[in-house]
């Protein structure tokens, strides 16, 4: 199995928008999709267009194979900005915070997982995961993941 794992720099922290490369392998957590009951909610949209920007596959899921609570919410903390949606719902505040990236592939392969990571305590790591069968990318296809976090405001 060969991983790759593609680092983008936004300021100050690094980031990881970890599309996994795995040769036709996926693997899910056999407790089953991670529970959401701390009031967090994750929704996650991964789209590959070719390089005439035609759409080529959509995948969504809110249902993750991994999930870091304290990794994520420190990615959160800093990923707010000023301009990021505030919802009132039953007179409790939410914030929702949505982040886009892209990768453009330059060789043949097949992707399994969409990962998100970024780097906590000097080191990167995979905050979540959402295994998935897997999609060929082709040169030049782009990859393009939107997250949408969205949690309570203390």
């Amino acid at each position: 199995m060969r991983r790759v794992f593609l680092f983008f720099i936004l300021g100050s922290v690094t980031l990881t928008l970890v599309s996994t490369i795995e040769y036709s392998f996926a693997q899910s957590s056999p407790e089953g999709p991670i529970p959401f009951d701390n009031g967090l909610f994750i929704f996650v949209q991964t789209y590959v267009q070719n390089p005439n920007g035609e759409l080529i596959t959509y995948l969504a899921s809110d249902n993750f194979t991994y999930l870091d609570i304290e990794s994520l919410n420190s990615f959160l903390d800093n990923e707010r900005l000023p301009t990021d949606l505030i919802l009132t719902i039953n007179e409790k505040k939410f914030e929702v915070i949505t982040k886009k990236f892209s990768i453009l592939y330059q060789a043949e392969n097949v992707i399994a997982s969409t990962m998100l990571g970024h780097t906590y305590d000097g080191a990167p790591i995979i905050v979540a995961r959402f295994a998935h069968d897997g999609y060929p990318v082709m040169p030049g296809d782009t990859v393009n993941s939107v997250w949408t976090f969205i949690r309570p405001i203390d």
